[in-house]
C-alpha cells in the first residue's frame, strides 16, 4: 500500500513539476499552472499528509525531540510516506513562489529554471540558488565598485570565489579521502578564504584618496598578496588534486620546503594588511571615524591574531590539541573531541571583515559613542580570539559532539 501511495504521489507531483518549468513562457495561461502547482496539488498532498499522520500518529518511541526521536518516527512506512507527501507539498508551493517572485523581479526566465530543478531534488538548496539569483544585480555593483576601487585584487579574489564550482563538481565526483576528509574540502576553504580576503583589501584600499591607492607602498602591497595568495592557492589546490596532504607535509624534501615557502607566503600575505592599515590611518581622515578604526583595528588584528595563531599552530605541529583526528563540525572540521587551534585562526584571519563591518554599521547609526563603541567591540573579539586560544590548548573544543 504504502509503496503504492509513494508512487502515486510522485506521479501527481512530477507533471506539475514539468508545468512549473515551463510556465514562465505560457503567457496568458502562466496564472492557471500556477493556480494549480502553487495551490491545487500541494492542498491535495496536505490533505494526504494530514490523513496519514492522522492515521499512524503516534509511533512509539517517535517524535522531534532527538535524533534517535526522528529516526524512529520516520522508521514507520507510515510516517515516512507521510514525509514524502511532506516535501511533495512544500517543495512544490515554493517552486510557485520561486516563479512567481522571478517573474515579477523581472529576472531572466532561463535562469530560474536550475532554480526549479534544485527546488525539485534538493528542497532548500534551490531556495538558496534563487535567493543568489535575485541578489545577482547587488552583486554585479559590488563587482564594478571593487573593480573601480582595486582592480588585480578584485578580479584576483573573484577567480578564486569562481573556482569555488568547478571544485565543488570535483569534490561531487571525487571519491577520495585524505584523513578521513574530502579531499577537495581544503582547497575550496583556502580558496574562499584567499578570495575573501582579496576582496576585503581591495575594498578597504578604495577607501583611501586616489592619489594614494597607485603609490609605490600600495602597489608593493598589492602584489605581494597576488603572488603570495597565488601561490598558497595553486599548492593547495595541486595536492588536493594529487590525494597528498599541503600542510605539514614534510615526506620528501620537496615537499617539506614547499611546507616551508607555504609558511613564508602565508606570513606575507596576512602582513599586507598593516601596510593598509598605516594608509587608512595617515590618510582617510575622510572616512566615518566608528568605520576608520574598525578597518584599522581589523587590518591590525588580522595579522597579530591571525598569522600569530598560524605560527603557534606550526610551532605545536598541527592544530590539534589532546584530542585525535577525525570527524570534525560540519563545514568547518573543526575537533569536536578536543582543543582546536583553527578556531582562534580563523577568528584572527576574519577580524579583517568582522571589524570594517561593525565599524560601518556603527558609523551609519549616527550614534554618538560610536567610536568608544567600536573601541570596546575591537578589545572585545580580542578577548574572544584569546578565549578560543586558551580553549583549544586546554584540549576542550569548541563544541563536544563525541
Amino acid at each position: 500500500m504504502f509503496e503504492t501511495l509513494f508512487s502515486a504521489g510522485g506521479a501527481l507531483a512530477l507533471p506539475a513539476w514539468a508545468a512549473l518549468t515551463v510556465s514562465p513562457w505560457l503567457g496568458r495561461w502562466r496564472s492557471a499552472v500556477w493556480a494549480l502547482t502553487g495551490r491545487g496539488i500541494p492542498l491535495a498532498l496536505a490533505a494526504a499528509y494530514v490523513g496519514l499522520v492522522l492515521a499512524y500518529w503516534p509511533v512509539p518511541g517517535g517524535g522531534y525531540g532527538s535524533l534517535g526521536a526522528v529516526q524512529a518516527l520516520f522508521g514507520h512506512p507510515g510516517m515516512l510516506t507521510a514525509g514524502w507527501f511532506h516535501f511533495l507539498a512544500f517543495d512544490l508551493f515554493v517552486g510557485t513562489w520561486i516563479a512567481r517572485e522571478g517573474m515579477r523581479l523581472g529576472l531572466p526566465r532561463l535562469l530560474l529554471v536550475p532554480c526549479f530543478a534544485l527546488t525539485f531534488w534538493f528542497g532548500p538548496a534551490g531556495l538558496l540558488a534563487f535567493f543568489g539569483l535575485s541578489a545577482a544585480p547587488w552583486g554585479l555593483r559590488a563587482a564594478r565598485l571593487l573593480l573601480q576601487r582595486q582592480r588585480p585584487l578584485a578580479v584576483f579574489g573573484m577567480l578564486l570565489l569562481a573556482a569555488l564550482a568547478p571544485a565543488a563538481v570535483a569534490a561531487w565526483l571525487d571519491p577520495r579521502t585524505l584523513a578521513g576528509v574530502d579531499v577537495w574540502a581544503k582547497p575550496m576553504k583556502f580558496m574562499a578564504a584567499i578570495g575573501l580576503f582579496a576582496l576585503t583589501l581591495a575594498w578597504l584600499i578604495g577607501e583611501l584618496p586616489p592619489a594614494r591607492r597607485h603609490t609605490r607602498l600600495m602597489r608593493a602591497t598589492v602584489w605581494t598578496a597576488l603572488a603570495t595568495g597565488g601561490f598558497e592557492a595553486f599548492y593547495i589546490t595541486w595536492q588536493g588534486a594529487l590525494g597528498q596532504a599541503s600542510h605539514f607535509n614534510t615526506d620528501t624534501p620537496f615537499h617539506a620546503a614547499m611546507f616551508m615557502l607555504m609558511g613564508i607566503a602565508a606570513l606575507l600575505f596576512t602582513g599586507t594588511a598593516l601596510p593598509v592599515a598605516h594608509q587608512l590611518w595617515r590618510h582617510a581622515g575622510a572616512m566615518a571615524p566608528a568605520y576608520r578604526l574598525g578597518a584599522i583595528a581589523g587590518l591590525v588584528l588580522t595579522f597579530v591574531a591571525g598569522a600569530g595563531v598560524g605560527v603557534a599552530i606550526s610551532a605545536h605541529g598541527g592544530p590539534l590539541v589532546g584530542g585525535v583526528a577525525g570527524q570534525g563540525l560540519p563545514v568547518v572540521g573543526w575537533s569536536a573531541a578536543g582543543g582546536d587551534l583553527r578556531v582562534a585562526h580563523f577568528l584572527g584571519v576574519h577580524a579583517q571583515q568582522m571589524l570594517p563591518a561593525a565599524g560601518y554599521l556603527l558609523a551609519r547609526t549616527g550614534w554618538r559613542a560610536a567610536v568608544p563603541a567600536m573601541a570596546s567591540g575591537t578589545v572585545a573579539y580580542a578577548g574572544l580570539v584569546v578565549l578560543a586560544l586558551a580553549q583549544a590548548y586546554a584540549g576542550l573544543p569548541l563544541l563536544a559532539l563525541y
